[in-house]
């Protein structure tokens, strides 16, 4: 019974949410601040989910010294948010030490995770390491051949969370990946923990969203009527657009308040975008920044990238004047990148 889970304690931190509030206002009137930035700690994952193409089953995790000196050149760009992410962050030994670090420079740490290698020591950990706050995907109730996150083996987890996570808990859900009816039961579950809850849906390895069916799209407006919904900065009203008229008007700020560090080092829009601009994050200067900021993208019209629209709702209101800025490959690593990792 649902009523008889721990609940998620609200540990309320005013100190630190008017400085992140504080953060985020400058960042508002500062065009050229990234808000969410990403970096790939390891490329590594324990799982082998259908949809998903940002992972290897071989790679070392990046080491902390060269993480420390890309988060103090995020540091220098005034990065507000940086959220970990893999392949599977957990895998990495030290994530709980790049959390501090991010802190010590004065940022704000979020994490990614699966959720099957968390422990009490884990949270524990994050915890004293001051994470702000950390997503776990769950699709399904049961694992199935498209996504092994699911709510039978992860229900531990979310126990141990309840009862000992001091930072936020955010519960994704990809619709499209399981049955609908196994994604609503993922939400109620989640509403019944007292964690956020979001949900979004399967996209291709372009990045556009992948038309759900009828009972999916049901699935969809049950589940935002459920519980727990995340600040208007973090909604997905975005998908509901893009489900009503498949496509929608937006000014896509990828590049410039946010986009992805990968393993080796190279900035790239977004995961899909891979390859583009492919440049390394220490030669990343304002000028990129710039340059992305005021670039419209083709791919934009038909994008279900949550970090992508979030981080671009302060700027919704700004023109867009530069040069289109075309997408690289798509869910492969560049040549570029292949080199770098021979």
């Amino acid at each position: 019974m649902l009523e008889m889970q721990p609940k998620l304690k609200r540990r309320r931190q005013p100190l630190r949410a008017a400085k992140i509030m504080l953060d985020v206002m400058r960042a508002a009137v500062d065009r050229d601040r990234p808000l969410i930035t990403h970096v790939v700690i390891t490329r590594r994952c324990n799982l082998s989910c259908g949809y998903c193409f940002e992972y290897d089953k071989v790679s070392q995790p990046v080491p902390l010294a060269v993480l420390k000196e890309r988060i103090d050149h995020l540091a220098k760009l005034k990065s507000v948010f940086v959220t970990l992410t893999g392949g599977e962050s957990l895998l990495h030994p030290e994530a709980a030490e790049v959390v501090r670090y991010i802190c010590e420079k004065g940022m704000t740490p979020f994490l990614n995770t699966n959720g099957y290698l968390l422990t009490k020591k884990w949270i524990e950990a994050l915890n004293d390491a001051g994470l702000y706050g950390l997503q776990l995907s769950i699709d399904n109730a049961r694992p199935n051949d498209v996504s092994k996150k699911s709510l039978k083996p992860l229900m531990p987890k979310l126990r141990l969370l309840a009862q000992y996570a001091k930072f936020h808990v955010r519960i994704n859900t990809v619709l499209g990946s399981s049955p609908p009816e196994e994604a609503l039961e993922v939400a109620r579950t989640v509403v019944g923990f007292g964690f956020d809850s979001n949900c979004s849906l399967v996209r291709d390895e372009s990045g556009a969203m992948i038309p759900p069916d009828a009972e999916t799209r049901a699935a969809y407006d049950e589940i935002r009527g459920l519980g727990r919904r995340l600040p208007a900065l973090l909604d997905d009203d975005y998908t509901k657009r893009l489900l009503e008229h498949g496509t929608i008007d937006w000014k896509c700020r990828a590049g410039a308040r946010t986009f992805l560090v990968d393993e080796f080092g190279m900035v790239h829009l977004c995961g899909p975008k891979v390859g583009n601009p492919g440049t390394p994050l220490l030669e990343y200067t304002v000028a990129d920044i710039r340059r992305a900021f005021d670039a419209p993208k083709p791919c934009a019209a038909t994008c279900p990238i949550a970090y992508a629209h979030h981080a671009s709702k302060l700027d919704g209101w700004r023109a867009q004047k530069g040069q289109l800025l075309l997408p690289g490959p798509t869910g492969k690593r560049s040549p570029a990148l292949v080199v770098l990792a021979s």
